[in-house]
Order: C-alpha cells, then sequence, then structure tokens
C-alpha cells in the first residue's frame, strides 16, 4: 500500500473518571494515496479501559487542516479501540482534504459501552451508526445482543470478520494459527465436493484483505418493517426472522449481483434502498462466501461445532422445535464461535451470488459475488424444512440454488452485510 507520511501531532489526558494517569499519542497519520480522502491515524493507548473490569473508555480524535478542525468520534466515526496498545483507525476525511498539512490530537473520555470495532449497530429508526468493542468474553458479547430485543426490532447488530492479518482479534485466533486462510467448502468427496452434486463447494481458504460485518441474527420481521413498512411474512412472529423475500425485493428489480444498488434521493424503495438512504452507508447482502466463512466460524469440520450432527439440537432450529413449517424466533439456540446465531437451519438466507460458478472453491475474490448467467441466485443455511436429511442439507458447506431473483419463496430470509472500503 503506497502511503504519504505526514506530521504527527501527540496528545495526552487523563480520563475523567478515573485517578489513574491514562495517555494516548498519536504516533502516525498517513493518507493512503494523494488522490485519495483515506487517512490511518495510528495511535497508543497507556491505562486505557480495561475491559475485563468493567472499565470502558471511548476516543475523541481532532483532525486540524488548513485553519479548520474536524472532531472524529471514535465510536460512531472509526469503531477506535481505547484499549492499551497501538491501534490503526481510518478516517474518511470530507472530499477534497488532503492529509499533508494535517495534525490530530485526541483525547480518552470515560464511556458506557467498550470501545472498538468488533460490532456495528445500526440505529434503524434514525439511521446512526455506532461501534463497539467486543466484551471480557464472546459469551459475554452475545449475552449482551441476545437478552436486549432492541437489538431485534429497532437496532441492528453486525460482528466483523477482520482480514486475514488481523484475526487476531476473534476469540478462537489459536485454532486458526495452523490455517492458510479462513475454510470454506469440504475435503471429502462426499460432502460438499461430490461429483453428484450440482453446485459444489471443495474445501478452500481464502485469506481476506478487507474487514466485513455481517448481521448477528437474520433479519426479523420487526426490522423489515421498521424500514419498509411492512412484512411479506405468511405468519408473524415476534423476534421471528422475516421471510418469503424475494431477492429483487430487498435489492431491486434490474439489478444483477455484480451491480450496485442503485441509490435513492428519499427513504423510498427497497430494503436496502432505504437502509443506505437512512445511514449514509452502503449495505448489501452477503457473498456466499463470505456467508460461509461466518458460518463456518473458522471450522474445518462438517458442522461448526464439531464433525457430528448429534448435537445439532443445541444450534439448529429445525421443524421439531416450532411444529410446523413456520420459522423460531431469533437467537433462540446456540450461537457458533464467533456469535453468529441461527446460520444454519430456522431459514434459508439468500446471498448476493448467482448459480454461475459451478465449484465455489473456483472463486477469486470472496468479496466478488458470481455473476453471470446464472438464472437463480444462491440460498445458504438450510430452513426448518431441510429438516428430513440434517446431515447433509442442514451442513454450512451445502450450495443450494432455488428460484429466479424475481420469486418470493416461502423459505427464504437474509442477513445484512458490510465491507469495509
Amino acid at each position: 500500500m503506497n502511503t504519504t507520511k505526514i506530521l504527527a501531532a501527540v496528545a495526552a489526558m487523563a480520563t475523567a473518571t478515573s485517578a489513574v494517569a491514562s495517555s494516548i499519542t498519536v504516533d502516525s497519520v498517513a493518507q493512503r494515496w494523494p488522490w485519495n480522502n483515506k487517512i490511518d491515524i495510528t495511535y497508543t493507548v497507556s491505562g486505557g479501559q480495561d475491559v475485563a473490569a468493567g472499565v470502558f473508555a471511548r476516543i475523541v480524535f481532532t483532525a486540524h487542516v488548513g485553519g479548520t478542525d474536524y472532531t472524529i468520534d471514535g465510536v460512531s466515526d472509526v469503531g477506535a479501540s481505547a484499549s492499551d496498545g497501538q491501534h490503526t483507525v481510518t478516517w474518511t476525511a470530507p472530499t477534497g482534504i488532503r492529509a499533508s498539512g494535517c495534525t490530530v490530537t485526541a483525547q480518552l473520555f470515560s464511556a458506557d459501552n467498550p470501545s472498538g470495532d468488533d460490532y456495528m449497530v445500526v440505529d434503524l429508526e434514525t439511521g446512526a451508526v455506532s461501534y463497539e468493542g467486543l466484551l471480557a468474553s464472546q459469551d459475554a458479547s452475545n449475552a449482551r445482543y441476545n437478552s436486549d430485543n432492541s437489538y431485534k426490532t429497532n437496532k441492528l447488530v453486525l460482528r466483523k470478520v477482520p482480514a486475514w492479518g488481523a484475526r487476531a482479534s476473534l476469540p478462537n485466533a489459536a485454532d486458526l494459527s495452523d490455517l492458510d486462510g479462513y475454510p470454506t467448502g469440504m475435503d471429502d468427496a462426499n460432502d460438499g465436493a461430490s461429483s453428484t452434486e450440482t453446485l459444489k463447494n471443495s474445501r478452500a481458504y481464502w485469506q481476506t484483505a478487507r474487514d466485513y460485518y455481517i448481521g448477528v441474527f437474520q433479519v426479523t420481521q420487526m426490522q423489515y418493517k421498521t424500514i419498509t413498512g411492512s412484512n411479506p411474512s405468511s405468519m408473524w412472529i415476534d423476534l421471528g426472522p422475516v421471510y418469503k423475500i424475494a431477492w429483487n425485493a430487498i435489492r431491486g428489480d434490474a439489478t444483477a449481483p455484480s451491480d450496485r444498488i442503485p441509490p435513492v434521493s428519499s427513504f423510498t424503495g427497497t430494503f436496502f434502498q432505504r437502509l443506505n438512504f437512512r445511514t449514509g452507508r452502503y449495505f448489501d447482502l452477503p457473498t456466499e462466501l463470505t456467508w460461509e466463512i461466518a458460518a463456518r466460524a473458522g471450522a474445518t469440520t462438517t458442522f461448526p461445532w464439531g464433525a457430528s450432527s448429534s448435537d445439532m439440537g443445541n444450534y439448529v432450529v429445525t421443524r421439531g422445535d416450532t411444529g410446523g413449517n413456520s420459522p423460531a424466533k431469533v437467537g433462540t439456540k446456540l450461537p457458533n464461535d464467533w456469535g453468529f446465531y441461527d446460520m444454519i437451519g430456522n431459514i434459508l438466507e439468500l446471498c448476493l451470488d448467482d448459480d454461475s460458478i459451478s465449484n465455489l472453491s473456483d472463486a477469486v475474490d470472496p468479496f466478488a459475488p458470481a455473476s453471470g448467467s446464472g438464472a437463480k441466485r444462491i440460498a445458504r443455511g438450510g430452513a426448518i424444512y431441510n429438516e428430513w436429511n440434517k446431515s447433509i442439507n442442514l451442513r454450512p458447506s451445502r450450495r443450494r440454488t432455488e428460484v429466479p431473483a424475481s420469486d418470493a419463496w416461502g423459505q427464504h430470509g437474509f442477513r445484512v452485510a458490510f465491507i469495509v472500503p
């Protein structure tokens, strides 16, 4: 990556609520390219937040450019961590601003929530986007979001899957140390790569170059209604996933997988058009590969929890849990190692890709969806109706192609994704 080094400023101050001396220094500021307004700020915190002790802090940066000061909120703008150590965040400066001649200072303040960018939280009513760090453990963060129904109704919470080079921030980072990248697919010829499968998924490893976020939960009926004002699901289920969704209905009729969702100038249009207008960000469906990387959470076994389907009842919503074809509330089963719920079972989840790639391991970029002559769209994860052959139909490596993009089928829902620019 080309960078242009510029003057770095240093600032230090004590937190407002602690007698312990705390400091933050801005070590360097660099613009990625002369024509790019992405500015990387590297800083070091000493005596900052102690997540294990429940002491949280936040950072406010001030960029001084050409006589004008720009406030950069570490929570809502860049997801800055206030934990001890050196960190780097990326500030998207206003158009036309160049880093040359810029200085940056920083301050530490007490906070109610842990700082960091492990989670992105979207207020669906206001469009405000903020970031939160992992609590003392993944289990603690799971409980935080699953026990508060606001994250399933008027808020949307997404968890970060870091670039492969930054995987040390994941709770099971040690388990990934011997891998060549995030795993997808299966080695066993009878479990994902069989010649009898129309759409294959041979084992592959992906050294992702970018961070991305994906929804902790399937989009619920309340969240969908908050954005669109309607609920297409056949049956209202409090905190249940929205289903009977058409790919076109959430992206746009004339879009191919490789097309960006057309922007709108008012709060109108599809789910993603409205969400993107309200937030000023670009959210979309996950690609098939980014979906499976999150679903596997680093596991190379048949299922994220291991090789056997005997533990499925702890993780997967099936027809036996609901007594019919309607899904259950999100978050009723255990999450995977990264805190994602219901990525197998409950409802099928639409992905961005079409069915133009026969073997997913042949893909080039996990962030680029298959987009060719395929008339159908990919759905992943299995639904409750797949229980009849759950050892095959409810595995994360199973690829499915269902209906044309315009069809709303009764078991289709979706999850929201965001790729960090």
